[in-house]
């Protein structure tokens, strides 16, 4: 039997009861960044059936070579009624390439992720439409409230006492240190986007596995699943995370 492993630190963030939730788990899953192996890994680890709640919290695109065969994917899922996937600020710089707004993303992270959806729209040019309207339409956050506790995912951060649905897109996709070293809000908070590895000396990490902030109430999932040895060899091989809110199990691969 595999060992259970659970986010240290994780019993403050617990819902205070689960009485009358429909879902046996929900699995918030960090970014994956075009690493559809892991990802597929990762999946079957997880298991999923119709009673789990899947959060996704964006950055699909953009770094590793298999971006076109993660979205294949996702697109296939997406209407399932378990199923969110929010907007990542990667999605969010190529919206702003495909709507013309800003160039720099196709000669920066687009020439990894470019060949790859070039190559799927190739074998299906009919799905192109309907690629951009998902990609469009992705929230930037998703909220819950289990046993009168607020819970919120997005890919970044939030503002402290700012209702969610007054936060700026700027903040929910790009925040770093100005959300997890100010934030103290009450309502517990799920994000990705800064990559754990990156965050090594700040936090006096030792391992790079989902982190419940010192005396906060946000959990950090992104454990650079893009981060290999070749490019990046002062750190410990990248991987995606996923973890189950309503008892900090968590799942890496």
């Amino acid at each position: 039997m595999d060992t259970k492993n659970f986010v240290p630190n994780y019993d403050d963030l617990l819902p205070k009861s689960t009485d009358g939730l429909k879902w046996k788990r929900i699995l918030a899953i960090g970014d994956v960044h075009g690493h559809y192996k892991k990802l597929m890994s990762l999946y079957e680890k997880l298991n999923v059936t119709d009673d789990d709640f899947v959060i996704f919290l964006g950055d699909y695109i953009d770094r590793g070579p298999e971006v076109g065969e993660v979205l294949q994917w996702i697109m296939k899922i997406k209407d399932k009624k378990n199923f969110v996937f929010l907007r990542g600020n990667h999605e969010d710089m190529m919206l702003s390439y495909l709507y013309g707004e800003d160039e720099w993303w196709k000669y920066s992270y687009g020439q990894v992720t470019i060949p790859s959806l070039k190559k799927w729209f190739d074998k299906e040019p009919n799905v192109y439409e309907d690629f951009v309207h998902f990609i469009t339409h992705l929230p930037l956050y998703h909220e819950l409230e289990i046993g009168g506790r607020e819970y919120i995912f997005c890919h970044a951060g939030i503002e402290e006492n700012t209702p969610i649905d007054a936060q700026s897109e700027d903040y929910l996709l790009w925040s770093r240190h100005e959300f997890f070293d100010s934030y103290d809000g009450d309502a517990v908070v799920i994000v990705g986007h800064t990559p754990l590895q990156t965050l090594q000396e700040h936090f006096g990490l030792e391992k790079f596995i989902p982190f419940r902030v010192p005396k906060k109430n946000i959990l950090m999932i992104d454990t650079g699943s893009f981060i290999d040895k070749i490019h990046y060899g002062f750190f410990e091989e990248g991987l995606i995370s996923a973890v189950d809110i309503l008892t900090g199990e968590f799942w890496q691969n």
